[in-house]
């Protein structure tokens, strides 16, 4: 007994010790971490995560469409990830007579799956260390242009190699702001369709009402599955398709999770930034953060105005009104997060224990003597150009208008040129055409006139000196800041607010009709807030940028050489990478405890307040949850919905697996926790908290709220009683 209860006290006192761990890693140097991993529970090896010669988890992974992640579930294709990742194909497929996002929406077989134009899913054949190869191409003391330039042809050869005659696709992605390189090789499927989505009151519970929030008690997963030619090659959409074999699948868990058991989230995380100066986090938290949240603010009131009164109308902006929404509520709590932290004044502690790392050792200091006045001077022209070019995708290109006339631009220029190809212009004008009927399928003008309005009379106002567009100065010259009188104008005379003359010009178009397009009021606008931010924002920016890549490069390497023990890993930049922890709940606030698990008591709970429409629940899933229908699914009396874990994650981790020590599925990962948010930028094991829907409940309603108990056969459950 006490030799039991010594080896209880050990193995609790190890688990306390283990703290959460920082860092997205990269699949093909995951043996650099495999010992930490397993003293955590992973009981696989880093041959089993990734491997080049034979099958591994990676081959399991896809980025689906171009920003969010996916994970297939069976050996015929089936393909899981987040329910707001496929949102956009839930409500191209919607209409008021079939309201999918409502209802929700399952094929009782593969003849009723809805194909998706344009949908892709991407799947990582190899990664390889090109360095040095790259690297080659260049020379000592090569300013920053010709650098990128010798970086940029070396890349592309490269990748064009790796093709092998349009069989993949390829790409060379740097690491450490240019220190090293590594080639990126994939195959694209191109026939994707739906198979599976819960309803919203499934799949968004909760909405914007808990976004970004914890505890929460959201469903947020779909099922598509991919299809493949005959040889399981690529091949665009057939009815003669069949489903894709991939060449690895995840078990998917009915276990039951227990506090502190190890995960790992393996998937294609979009950006961060920890190496940013204290000046770079500084111009983000005092100006160009609080300029998009007051600017969204706006237009998420202008919205949620709208589609309250018209069911159409919340159709056609669902998917818009949550794009907004989650970029919003994800800067507010990054600046939250990052002022708890004190962030600037760490990351100033930081870079004197720099400089003085520097002073103490001049054998290898001496070359970065100036590197932070360097980056402080560079910031001062830098900041500025940054925030213009921030103003105009969040005050101009938010305006819908805007956007759509934009894509009208190569159509003027090409009718301009005399000797254009006919086949050329024809070749224009069929991509314009379909851009304008996806255009208006889901446009409400009238939202759209309040939001021109809205956001030119904030555009006019934070413009700083100097940096006002002419086209914004002609409005304040005519109308002052009565921006309402612009956009009534605006709307009243511009062909491209209607669908009906618009498609009347397309319809009948002759290169001369050009000038008609460049005489819109609404074309003129868009077209010179455009030309105005590539020629005297942008493209200055990007020469700044350049300097600031630079010494990045030379900081980051330099950093290497400070603390030369130290596993540094590289920023995320959509490339496929591991992050693991553990299943744990934190501590926000002051007398707040985060629980690691929510349970089907909390929906009820919810769906039990009065007035708030992100809490509504079918009457099928009050009755099932009330009566505890759970079956194999149960977690002793209760249902697991939700769970945390101290995985670092960012976007594009959306729809990313989450798994167990043996490679099992145990969940999808959908969020984190508002006091997470910071963590692009700064890591905080103790609050760090990603949000994620336990394959127990995913099971659930697949089985028993939807009955589409034909998927579960496809699948290998692992863990049933």
């Amino acid at each position: 007994m006490r030799k039991t209860f010594l080896t209880l006290i050990v193995v609790l006192f190890s688990i306390a010790c283990v703290k959460a761990v920082e860092g997205m890693w990269l699949p093909s140097l995951i043996h650099k971490n495999i010992e930490e991993m397993q003293a955590m529970g992973l009981e696989i090896t880093a041959e089993d995560l990734y491997s080049e010669d034979g099958a591994s988890l990676k081959d399991a992974i896809v980025r689906f469409g171009r920003g969010c992640t996916g994970a297939f579930i069976s050996g015929q294709g089936l393909l899981i990830t987040n329910h707001h990742c496929g949102y956009g194909q839930i409500q191209r497929h919607s209409s008021v007579e079939n309201d999918y996002l409502t209802e929700g929406f399952w094929a009782s077989n593969a003849d009723e799956e809805l194909p998706n134009e344009g949908l892709t899913i991407t799947l990582l054949v190899r990664m390889v260390d090109v360095t040095q190869r790259v690297l080659e191409a260049t020379e000592p003391g090569m300013d920053e242009l010709r650098f990128q330039e010798a970086v940029a042809k070396a890349s592309r050869q490269i990748a064009d190699e790796a093709k092998e005659e349009g069989l993949y696709e390829a790409q060379v992605n740097p690491f450490y702001f240019g220190n090293e390189y590594y080639l990126f090789v994939y195959k694209v499927y191109r026939d994707v369709r739906m198979v599976g989505a819960p309803p919203s009151s499934v799949g968004k519970f909760g909405g914007d009402t808990d976004n970004w929030m914890w505890p929460r008690h959201t469903g947020d997963f779909m099922l598509f599955r991919v299809y493949a030619d005959d040889n399981n090659q690529p091949a665009d959409y057939s009815p003669d398709n069949v489903p894709y074999q991939p060449e690895k699948f995840f078990p998917v868990s009915a276990r039951t999770l227990e506090p502190h058991d190890f995960t790992m989230v393996y998937g294609f995380p979009g950006r961060t930034n920890r190496y940013l100066t204290s000046d770079a986090v500084q111009f983000i938290m005092e100006q160009e953060n609080p300029m998009g949240i007051k600017l969204r603010t706006d237009i998420l009131q202008i919205y949620d105005q709208h589609m309250a009164s018209s069911d159409k109308v919340r159709i056609q902006y669902a998917s818009k009104h949550a794009g907004v929404a989650n970029a919003w509520k994800r800067w507010i709590g990054e600046n939250r997060g990052l002022k708890r932290l004190n962030a600037i004044e760490v990351k100033k502690a930081y870079e004197q224990e720099f400089e003085q790392w520097i002073q103490e050792n001049p054998s290898k200091g001496q070359a970065y003597e100036d590197l932070l006045s360097e980056f402080h001077n560079t910031y001062m022209i830098y900041n500025p150009l940054r925030y213009s070019f921030r103003l105009y995708f969040e005050a101009g290109r938010n305006v819908e208008v805007n956007r759509f006339a934009q894509q009208f631009m190569r159509l003027v220029s090409l009718s301009r040129q005399k000797d254009v190809a006919e086949d050329v212009l024809q070749a224009e004008l069929e991509q314009v055409k379909d851009a304008a009927r996806r255009f208006f399928k889901d446009y409400h003008a009238p939202i759209d006139q309040q939001v021109l309005s809205t956001l030119t009379r904030h555009f006019i106002s934070l413009s700083q000196p100097g940096m006002l567009p002419p086209e914004l100065e002609k409005v304040r010259k005519k109308y002052g800041m009565d921006t309402e009188k612009f956009a009534e104008d605006v709307f009243s005379r511009s062909m491209f607010v209607s669908e009906e003359k618009t498609m009347k010009l397309l319809d009948n178009y002759r290169p001369s009709h050009h000038r008609r397009i460049e005489r819109d009021p609404a074309y003129r606008f868009a077209a010179g807030l455009f030309d105005f931010t590539i020629t005297e924002v942008q493209t200055p920016m990007q020469e700044v940028q350049n300097k600031l890549d630079s010494l990045y490069r030379v900081y980051t390497a330099a950093l290497k050489k400070m603390q030369p023990d130290e596993n540094f890993f590289p920023d995320a930049n959509g490339t496929l990478r591991i992050s693991y922890g553990r299943v744990e709940g934190s501590f926000p606030r002051n007398g707040i405890q985060f629980l690691p698990f929510t349970t089907s008591e909390g929906i009820l709970e919810k769906a039990a307040e009065p007035d708030v429409e992100d809490y509504t629940i079918s009457e099928r899933l009050s009755t099932l949850l009330k009566n505890q229908v759970f079956g194999e699914y149960a977690s002793g009396e209760d249902l697991r919905v939700n769970f945390i874990s101290s995985n670092h994650t960012t976007g594009g981790n959306s729809g990313s697996p989450v798994l167990d020590g043996q490679g099992n599925f145990i969940g999808i990962n959908f969020d984190r926790s508002w006091e997470s948010t910071m963590s692009d930028i700064m890591f905080d094991p103790e609050q760090c908290r990603n949000i994620s829907v336990s394959s127990q409940y995913i099971l659930w309603v697949i089985h028993k709220y939807a009955g589409m108990e034909y998927l579960l056969d496809e699948m290998e459950v692992a863990g049933l009683n």
